[in-house]
């Protein structure tokens, strides 16, 4: 047999086990591309249902292939509570059957896939001025592909657009949405928006935010199905907010860079919640007030009482009163122990601010506590402290002068040196605050059953006769 002849039978050979592949593996994809939407319902439904919408997807149709499908569905969204509102979005596409999908193949990606699926919305009623938005292109645009082990991952683009509201008009850069899922749902989904924007009408307000990313994984918890553990975080770049008031002045925020970082994890039946804001090169109408750094934590958060409240919220009528058992939750929410950071920072050119709020909440049963004057009990341990630079302190008052009393810098300066040195003297006598010279401290910290100001006892019956006076001056 020529080598020619052998080659080409070798080719008709592997194109066959090809094609009977794709035939076979089409069958299994489409059952698999139901169960997945069959999923994707119960996931959704389980995440809304308690918020009081309704998600569904809808009306899955395949027509069969040879080496690929054609695809419609809808996404439903009602509201239970008015049957009359219900917003579709309507779907077509092409699912490519396994192992070696044909859209695949293109990109000269040879990984074995059980489908991989492209899918656009369609106009409707609801729809067509989305469509006009994007200029008259789909809006929105859906890749998504599965292995055999039933892992996949989806990527979702929105299209720029540009749309009027009541007051004004937004614009939205590319938006690109990637999510890794498996058999166990939705595990980490990462999102690009190049910019967007915003101008009122009258062009008293304008924003602009670019290069926003964000990532989030979840991992849900079983028996509370409000909550979840895992990494959140959401960045940007440089940040713009104009706005004109009633004198037609000008005010201008912009930061440079922005981070928002959330993690949360899970020790048995609490949760630890810990939380960072970030915002580097603060400027108020060119003023520069320097970096901002904010660590907080929500720790020994009894998981689930905290479900259990968020249920409550959710089934809340606005602005109702809170009922006798949602008072007796958030009860048993601080009796849970629940411990609360707070750790805000300031950095200028001249140094630091920085308050250390750290407190354990013992009990919830705060008219004991106060009717017995043992207020101690009521916290595990309370710590309060600030520790700030003095010139960094200046500095920031300084560029307060100067927004609020348009003095030149070194005015400002003078001022805002005056006041400070004025305004410690009162409480350094009373021994409040202690001022070296270059750091000016404060230092609260409840231990051991003892309150300590700057190293000094304060008597709990002390605490307790200023608690009382100032609850009376409030009426209660």
């Amino acid at each position: 047999m020529k080598k020619s002849t052998l080659a080409a039978s070798v080719i008709v050979a592997l194109g066959a086990v090809w094609l009977g592949g794709a035939w076979y593996t089409g069958k299994v994809a489409e059952e698999e591309y139901v169960h997945q939407f069959e999923l994707l319902n119960q996931n959704i439904q389980q995440s809304f249902s308690a918020k009081g919408l309704s998600v569904e997807f809808s009306h899955v149709a395949i027509e069969r292939g040879l080496l690929s499908s054609k695809t419609r569905y809808d996404i439903v969204v009602k509201d239970p509570n008015k049957p009359e509102s219900v917003f579709t979005l309507p779907f077509e596409g092409t699912l490519y059957h396994g192992p070696l999908p044909v859209n695949q193949l293109s990109q000269f990606n040879f990984t074995p896939t059980m489908f991989a699926s492209v899918d656009k919305l369609t106009k409707n009623d609801k729809t067509t001025k989305w469509f006009a938005a994007a200029k008259g292109e789909s809006p929105l645009s859906v890749s998504t592909s599965m292995n055999y082990q039933r892992q996949g991952k989806a990527k979702i683009n929105f299209a720029p657009f540009e749309t009027s509201v009541e007051k004004g008009v937004w614009q939205v850069g590319d938006v690109n949405l990637s999510v890794d899922f498996s058999q166990k749902g939705i595990q980490q989904a990462h999102l690009a928006l190049s910019n967007i924007a915003y101008q009122e009408a009258n062009a008293r307000l304008r924003l602009k935010f670019n290069n926003i990313n964000a990532m989030a994984e979840y991992q849900p918890i079983k028996e509370w199905d409000l909550l979840f553990t895992g990494q959140q975080w959401i960045s940007g770049g440089e940040m713009y907010i104009e706005e004109e008031d009633t004198q037609d002045k000008t005010n201008h925020l912009a930061i440079k860079n922005w981070k928002i970082d959330l993690n949360t994890v899970r020790k048995e039946a609490f949760l630890d919640l810990a939380m960072n804001l970030k915002l580097d090169g603060t400027q108020l109408n060119q003023i520069h007030f320097g970096d901002l750094n904010l660590n907080t934590a929500f720790n020994h958060l009894d998981g689930e009482t905290l479900n259990q409240v968020l249920h409550a919220k959710f089934a809340q009528i606005e602005d109702a009163p809170l009922t006798d058992a949602e008072i007796a939750l958030i009860r048993k929410f601080f009796d849970g122990q629940p411990h609360f950071i707070l750790r805000p920072t300031l950095s200028n050119s001249a140094g630091k601010l920085a308050t250390d709020i750290d407190v354990a909440v013992a009990t919830s049963d705060l008219s004991s506590t106060l009717s017995t004057g043992k207020i101690f009990k009521l916290f595990r341990h309370f710590i309060f402290k600030i520790d700030a630079n003095k010139a960094a302190l200046i500095e920031t008052l300084t560029a307060a002068e100067q927004l609020s009393s348009k003095l030149d810098k070194e005015e400002a300066a003078r001022i805002a040196e005056m006041k400070i040195n004025d305004g410690l003297k009162t409480p350094v006598q009373q021994g409040i605050l202690v001022d070296d010279g270059k750091q000016v401290k404060l230092d609260l910290v409840l231990e051991n059953g003892e309150l300590k100001l700057n190293g000094k006892v304060i008597p709990e019956e002390q605490v307790a006769s200023i608690l009382f006076l100032a609850a009376m001056s409030m009426g209660y």
